[in-house]
């Protein structure tokens, strides 16, 4: 029979378990009714990706090269995991929401060095601007992207961390220019019609950049968001709620354009 300490400190733990629980389920209702709300007065559009395949988020892990540029995280998580893995998770509630693409029931963490990412025509990698890539890494993803494979890269900002940037991805496609694109671009109208793509995000006073790599027959390989972190408006819907409206229409956009181009 337990005595009266061991009851109370039972009793406690399940209170306590019970609390966590309890937050959870709230935060997880929140979050459904916040993207509800975003998507209520949207247009019904059916969008299925080629072959109608099961979309999978792949979130790259890579190293990094240790410095910050003056840029203090907020979080003791590397570079590649900010964010992680309430963005994608909540982007898979965004896609069920606003389109009938299949979503796979889990994630994946990959790296650049890893054959698997030829089974993901769509990988994502963020806060770039602290890449460092291995030979191997660099000869992985050339082979990746030659091959038809769609790279989204994300949250990085400022000039150091735009040159660490070019420094690496020109390792990988040094023949292929990055070229800056505009919101007359197809991939900000092939889902969701976007007329302004240039709000600053919550915490940086410029306006975000978009760039990409295409190869010889114009195929966009890279998507590159400069002074942007489309992940954190994923992550955030409660906090920053219209940003994380645009941020989820970006992303799918992304995501269906990269599909079918």
């Amino acid at each position: 029979m337990l005595n009266i300490e061991q009851r109370i400190s039972n009793n406690e733990g399940s209170r306590s378990q019970a609390r966590v629980l309890e937050r959870w389920a709230l935060n997880f209702l929140l979050l459904v009714l916040t993207l509800g709300f975003l998507f209520t007065n949207l247009p019904v559009v059916h969008a299925q990706l080629a072959k109608g395949d099961e979309f999978k988020f792949v979130r790259i892990q890579f190293t990094d090269n240790g410095i910050r540029y003056g840029y203090g995280f907020s979080t003791d998580a590397p570079p590649w995991a900010h964010d992680y893995p309430d963005a994608e998770n909540n982007l898979y509630i965004a896609l069920k929401a606003a389109t009938s693409v299949k979503v796979a029931e889990e994630t994946k963490v990959l790296t650049f060095n890893d054959d698997e990412i030829f089974n993901y025509p769509f990988i994502y990698a963020c806060e770039i601007g602290y890449l460092t890539l291995s030979a191997d890494e660099v000869e992985n993803l050339r082979e990746y992207l030659l091959r038809g494979g769609f790279l989204m890269v994300d949250d990085f900002r400022g000039y150091f961390e735009w040159q660490n940037w070019l420094r690496e991805i020109r390792k990988v496609v040094p023949e292929f220019p990055m070229r800056q694109i505009s919101v007359s671009h197809p991939i900000f109208h092939c889902f969701f019609d976007l007329s302004d793509i240039y709000h600053a995000i919550p915490y940086l006073d410029v306006p975000p950049q978009y760039w990409a790599i295409f190869d010889d027959s114009d195929r966009m390989m890279v998507l590159i968001n400069f002074n942007n972190d489309v992940g954190d408006g994923w992550e955030l819907p409660h906090e920053t709620p219209d940003f994380s409206t645009e941020s989820y229409k970006l992303g799918i956009n992304y995501l269906i354009y990269s599909y079918t181009h």
